[in-house]
């Protein structure tokens, strides 16, 4: 019984192992870039300030470069 209860435990950590719960990793999450109107840099979209102008979205990474890109382009 003990060599029973010895190999079904090899077996369950063996097919643990090979599925990859045993890597502690985890798949990284995707994340959308958008790239700033006014410097051109590439950021995650989540992280973005939208404004909508004859009807196109245009995205910033920050209120001040939103501000200047404005101000240059009336």
């Amino acid at each position: 019984m003990f060599r029973f209860f010895i190999i079904a435990l090899l077996f369950w950590l063996i097919i643990w192992l090979v599925r990859g719960y045993g890597t502690g990793r985890e798949e990284p999450e995707t994340q959308e870039l958008v790239r700033d109107a006014a410097t051109g840099v590439y950021f995650p979209k989540k992280e973005a300030l939208t404004v909508v102008r004859g009807g196109e979205t245009l995205y910033f990474q920050n209120v001040e470069n939103r501000d200047r890109y404005l101000t240059m382009n009336r």
